[in-house]
């Protein structure tokens, strides 16, 4: 990731000290000699007059912009259980919020929607001024948070894999965002190098939980029915875990290889790498799917911790690939997008997938990490040294005169 530079000039009568952000001072001071030293009511009346030059001419030195958002409340609240790149998600948000002295809290809910929706209104009956929700599920989210914005309207939310649906119909929130990653891509990618290797038609077991058990699953689920309906991917089946866990996930597809004949499935794609973990396991574990008989059963995930790199270095025949984005940076674009609400700065709210500034929904362009790509040493903090453009570019951020892009890049 490119670090730049941060010079900040601030220049600022003694009146108007109190205003400043914490930490920033005044532009340096002056010395003045025993024999250059002049009568002291010269030297007052030259003070003087400098004060008011610079109090009447704030065009010829600004002051730093003000922080509109220090001393605010804001939560991170995420359906799922934590994972590592959750974690990244938080400890950036963290590092934002600490930068411009802003009160963070986080919460993961365990798959659970009913927890998710409890600290919800929790949060939002103890005052906070903000909440970054994540992963809500497609049927009951609109209608939960559109109660909430009618009783706590001037709480700001921002949503991330969040989709409003009511009615079968897509729906907005007023002063609500919306940010996704472009989970359609994320799956697509992995379906392209399937059929890279296998041609089209491609015999393929999808990992997931089902349709409507949340809003990123469905959003991926329409890649995979759009690449089956055009003949290019079969679907032999599907594995659902009972639980959102490693195990769960080892557990029934270790349960559903035992039925599988390898010559009649080409690989296995999970929509979520916690799920891939375990499937990473059960082929492994079962030496008609691991290479010892035969070829071994090559899968793909979505997102990426550090166990999937360690896997993908080790058996980069099994896991070959991930689709993801970088799980710190998008931490830093949902908490940014929510501090621009907060100083209602919406007009700043920037969407890297169209370019575009304004607007209410924004989506991360996806990256795939190859196997086959990965160094020795490399790590799920330093894939942008393989990844390309797309991963951890700076130029995503929203910003703001008081919120810069370098803010927490120095």
């Amino acid at each position: 990731m490119r670090k730049m530079k941060k010079v900040v000039s601030v220049i600022a009568a003694a009146a108007m000290a109190a205003s400043l952000l914490a930490g920033c001072g005044g532009s340096g001071g002056s010395s003045t000699t025993a024999a250059e030293t002049k009568a002291a009511e010269t030297t007052a009346a030259a003070a003087e007059t400098t004060a008011a030059e610079a109090a009447a001419d704030t065009t010829a030195a600004p002051a730093a912009a003000e922080n509109p958002v220090a001393g605010k409340k804001v939560a991170y609240i995420m359906l799922l259980p934590s994972a590592t790149i959750f974690q990244m998600w938080k400890d950036s948000c963290a590092s934002l919020c600490d930068a411009l002295d802003v009160k963070f809290d986080f919460f993961f809910c365990d798959g659970d929607f009913n927890k998710w929706q409890d600290t919800i209104r929790t949060c939002a009956s103890a005052g906070y001024d903000g909440l970054l929700v994540s992963h809500g599920n497609q049927d009951g989210s609109y209608v939960f948070l559109k109660e909430i914005t009618e009783q706590y309207p001037d709480m700001k939310i921002v949503t991330f894999d969040t989709q409003f649906y009511s009615d079968g119909e897509y729906q907005k929130l007023p002063g609500v965002t919306q940010m996704f990653q472009q989970d359609k891509s994320l799956v697509t990618v992995l379906l392209d190098q399937m059929i890279e290797k296998y041609g089209e038609g491609v015999r393929l077991i999808k990992v997931w939980r089902g349709p409507n058990y949340n809003s990123p699953f469905d959003r991926r689920e329409v890649g995979w029915q759009e690449y089956e309906a055009a003949g290019k991917i079969v679907t032999v089946g599907e594995v659902q875990p009972l639980q959102d866990s490693v195990d769960s996930a080892n557990t029934v597809t270790a349960a559903y290889l035992q039925g599988v004949n390898r010559a009649d499935v080409d690989g296995v794609i999970a929509y979520y790498d916690l799920y891939g973990q375990g499937v990473y396991n059960a082929i492994a574990e079962n030496d008609n799917f691991n290479g010892k008989n035969g070829d071994a059963l090559p899968m793909a995930s979505v997102d990426i911790d550090p166990v999937d790199v360690t896997n993908m270095q080790t058996r980069p025949d099994i896991w070959t690939a991930a689709g993801t984005t970088d799980w710190t940076m998008n931490g830093e674009i949902g908490m940014r997008i929510l501090m621009l609400e907060l100083a209602d700065q919406y007009d700043k709210i920037f969407d890297p997938a169209t370019g575009e500034s304004g607007v209410d929904v924004v989506e991360v362009p996806g990256t795939a990490i190859k196997a086959d790509a990965l160094k020795s040493d490399s790590t799920v903090e330093n894939l942008g040294n393989i990844a390309g453009e797309t991963y951890g570019n700076l130029d995503y951020l929203s910003a703001a005169d008081w919120m810069p892009k370098d803010l927490i890049h120095k």
